[in-house]
């Protein structure tokens, strides 16, 4: 045999035995990918594939793990949401049961002839309790029509500053009744914007809501400007204010603090504020020195642009 025979056959085998010890590598490794798999299937969502980026099966790999990052949020997500509904059927059976067995109670008490010279105040407190239970029902329904993806902001023109105003209005006897100095800053001037009229008055009494209930009883300011392309309004207080921890979630959806500010309500109003100026393109914000200044501001484009 040649030489070149025999440097030719010593090719073959070192080519035979490179073949080997590379598939049995990578037999090997995907018999680990394998295992790997099944702990996560198994429930090890922490568990992760390790590969050097220069092996061919490295961008496979890599995809792999994109996946389960994918699964475990998604996984998350559907548990913080279904934690958030437990919640809200909670807060929904307690906010919904006390007022209305308060009603009845008031309710029995009339026609039971018990009320005597009291019978004005009964019918009064019943009706101011069941009002109150139909503002929650109504925020509810918002809530539903939001997570259903049912609601979309309407676009028509409208002047914002005269529909503040209006707004403003209907809450002075209000503000009068509990003596709270009130500092409105709305120009006189027109203002015409493209959005959702409904929405936005929404917005704004749940605004004026929130101060009246914690902000101290004794002074709420409103502002309302425009800019060359956003306009906004903003709401303030001189309450308690809020700590960085709780303005970190006071639009939460249930949410109340520990303080007085937040021990009042539902927990649905600023939320609802949030999810509503997020459907119209704008955003709000909350900032918070206590005693001196807690506000909510709201911006929204002159003009909104679709969502597609």
């Amino acid at each position: 045999m040649s030489s070149m025979s025999y440097l030719l056959l010593i090719g073959l085998v070192i080519a035979l035995i490179f073949f080997i010890i590379r598939e049995r590598k990578y037999r090997k490794r995907i018999q680990e990918t394998h295992s790997i798999l099944e702990e996560i299937v198994a429930g090890n969502e922490n568990r992760r594939i390790h590969v050097d980026e220069k092996e061919l099966i490295a961008p496979l790999v890599f995809q792999i793990n994109q996946l389960v990052d994918f699964y475990q949020t998604d996984k998350v997500k559907a548990y913080r949401s279904e934690q958030a509904r437990k919640r809200m059927l909670s807060s929904l059976s307690h906010d919904v049961r006390t007022p209305l067995t308060s009603v009845l109670g008031y309710l029995d008490a009339l026609e039971g002839g018990l009320a005597g010279e009291e019978a004005e105040e009964y019918i009064h407190i019943a009706r101011n309790k069941a009002y109150a239970l139909k503002e929650y029902l109504d925020e509810l329904f918002v809530i539903a029509q939001i997570d259903a993806d049912e609601w979309k902001p309407a676009s028509e023109s409208f002047d914002l500053f005269e529909l503040l105003r209006s707004v403003l209005i209907g809450w002075m006897p209000e503000f009068q009744k509990k003596d709270i100095t009130v500092d409105v800053q709305i120009p006189d001037s027109e203002r015409f914007i493209i959005g959702d009229q409904h929405a936005i008055s929404r917005v704004f009494n749940n605004l004026l809501q929130n101060a009246l209930r914690y902000g101290g009883d004794s002074f709420i300011g409103i502002k309302a400007w425009a800019e060359e392309k956003e306009i906004h309004f903003e709401v303030w207080d001189k309450g308690s204010g809020l700590s960085p921890d709780q303005l970190s979630k006071v639009f939460d959806r249930l949410y109340k603090a520990d303080s007085s500010r937040s021990s009042k309500g539902h927990g649905l109003g600023l939320a609802i504020a949030k999810e509503l100026v997020q459907k119209m393109n704008g955003t709000i914000v909350m900032e918070s020195d206590p005693f001196q200044k807690t506000a909510v501001l709201v911006s929204l484009p002159k003009v909104r642009k679709s969502k597609n």
